[in-house]
């Protein structure tokens, strides 16, 4: 009980005590996918963030009521630290977009590099049996199985119901939350660069061999840093078995491949259905930035080292996220909450925020206190 006190106080702090009541949540993964919205919104005010999974601090602007997020990277840190957050009693998130920025491996037969991916499903490509290649029967073509079939992309299709365990569909309605993000982005031209160019000429499909451009993908969440001819085969493959034909939106078309997506679906899907955040596809929004192909060019092999381009994919991610969070915060469908008081109508500042809701390290570790 005395450890479950603080936490009982501080969720009963009088409606004098504003809780902090974001309009946009930002998501990356990992600090330079988040470097220049700290920067350039910017997000200067530094919260504490002792439950988080990857740097233990939150970013805030009052102004515009945005808050960073970095959650560490893997399904695991992101849904532990989504999962924190939603929980955190500083903070009302039931109103918030919430808008995963980040940088992902692409396809080269949807695009090239530099160029910025809205995710339409979230595939997840970890709950998975597998099987050694040397010792896997000789007409497969992967060891990488559904669990509950007994060879690749085995029959019968995906019923509805095992769908929902391994796909997240966004809000892909005519005029819907991915629609009009890509509508308003799709003209956006992006930076190319010489490396990017000497890059994509050795590929073959068109698509890689184009400039950097704003398109609509699909996207698979593993918690493997992989590459190679062989394993685009199977994350193609992957993608249209839980996607078929007959799937809201189509054919499933593989568009990138990261690690944090479909856990933070899972995590919002969980914070939703205890009334803590307004859903997953009515809120969520994903857009990954091309740092890398998934398979290296024609004849040649994979190395454990791929032509990463950091800067230059968080460069676009930001320029293309830019625009979209700036008209969300001024989307007629956001309804401060009922709950606190949004930043700017309170009248307490952060900093004396903080007086009352203080963070402390005890003994049983870290406790939110009335103080």
């Amino acid at each position: 009980m005395r450890r479950l006190l603080p936490l009982l106080l501080l969720l009963l702090l009088p409606p004098s005590v504003a809780q902090l009541v974001p309009r946009v949540v930002l998501v990356a993964a990992f600090p330079p996918e988040l470097e220049r919205w700290i920067e350039r919104l910017p997000l200067s005010e530094e919260l504490p963030f002792p439950a988080g999974a990857g740097p233990q601090v939150l970013h805030w602007n009052s102004d515009l009521q945005i808050l960073g997020l970095v959650t560490g990277q893997t399904s695991k840190s992101a849904a532990m630290s989504v999962t924190a957050l939603g929980h955190d009693p500083r903070f009302d998130l039931r109103h918030a977009f919430w808008l995963f920025a980040g940088i992902a491996g692409v396809d080269p037969e949807l695009g090239s590099l530099g160029s910025v991916t809205w995710g339409r499903r979230l595939v997840d490509g970890t709950a998975v049996k597998f099987l050694d290649a040397r010792e896997m029967p000789q007409d497969w073509l992967t060891g990488w199985l559904p669990l509950h079939r007994d060879k690749p992309y085995g029959l019968p299709i995906p019923s509805v119901a095992e769908q929902k365990d391994m796909v997240w569909t966004l809000d892909l309605h005519p005029g819907g939350l991915v629609e009009w993000a890509f509508n308003l982005t799709q003209h956006i031209k992006l930076p190319d660069h010489k490396a990017f160019a000497s890059l994509r000429e050795k590929y073959t499909a068109a698509p890689a061999r184009a400039p950097p451009r704003v398109q609509l993908g699909d996207t698979l969440s593993t918690d493997v840093f992989w590459t190679g001819s062989w394993s685009a085969g199977w994350a193609r493959n992957w993608t249209k078995y839980w996607l078929p034909a007959e799937s809201f939106g189509g054919q499933g078309r593989l568009g990138t491949s990261a690690m944090e997506d479909f856990a933070v679906a899972e995590a919002l899907a969980a914070l939703h259905r205890a009334g803590l955040v307004s859903g997953v596809a009515a809120a969520l929004l994903v857009l990954r930035s091309a740092s890398n192909f998934m398979e290296p060019p024609a004849k040649q092999s994979p190395v454990a080292y791929m032509d990463f381009f950091l800067n230059e994919a968080c460069e676009a991610a930001y320029l293309v996220g830019l625009p979209v969070v700036k008209e969300l915060l001024q989307r007629p469908g956001f309804a401060p909450s009922t709950r606190g008081v949004a930043l700017k109508d309170r009248s307490v500042s952060t900093a004396e925020f903080y007086q009352v809701a203080q963070v402390q390290r005890g003994t049983h570790g870290v406790r939110y206190f009335v103080g």
